[in-house]
């Protein structure tokens, strides 16, 4: 676990989200909006998230994301563009990772400060424990 997340660019929290997402209308093609499914997130970053959906998303697909990040805030707003799929094997379940392509700086910041944090409790945990 600890060997990944030193490689990632951003910590990430390992906490479940709901999220609503769809395929963002492209304006070239006139694509219409597609409707809202809602997600659970298993993992979030600066830079991304990672949910499971019964839609079997392809690479390089553009989303709209609204993620309720805490009942505080309201949802973050932002774009992402599918980087990975995974088909879990024997169900309808793919695993879906995306990076955010258009997110607000200072919401960005938010999510990795509140990864920080959670990253030291984590690790402090896991110290605790092994002593």
């Amino acid at each position: 676990m600890y060997e990944i997340s030193e490689k990632r660019k951003y910590k990430r929290i390992e906490k479940p989200y709901l999220a609503r997402l769809r395929i963002k209308p492209d304006e070239v093609q006139d694509m219409l909006p597609t409707d809202w499914d809602m997600v659970a997130v298993n993992d979030l970053g600066a830079g991304g998230v990672f949910f499971n959906s019964s839609n079997n998303l392809e690479v390089g697909t553009i989303l709209d994301l609204k993620i309720g990040f805490s009942k505080s805030t309201p949802d973050i707003k932002c774009d992402g563009v599918v980087t990975r799929v995974i088909k879990y094997p024997d169900t309808f379940i793919f695993g879906i990772g995306t990076a955010f392509s258009k997110i607000d700086e200072h919401i960005k910041e938010m999510i990795n400060r509140v990864a920080e944090v959670n990253y030291k409790i984590s690790a402090a945990s896991a110290l605790s424990l092994a002593s």
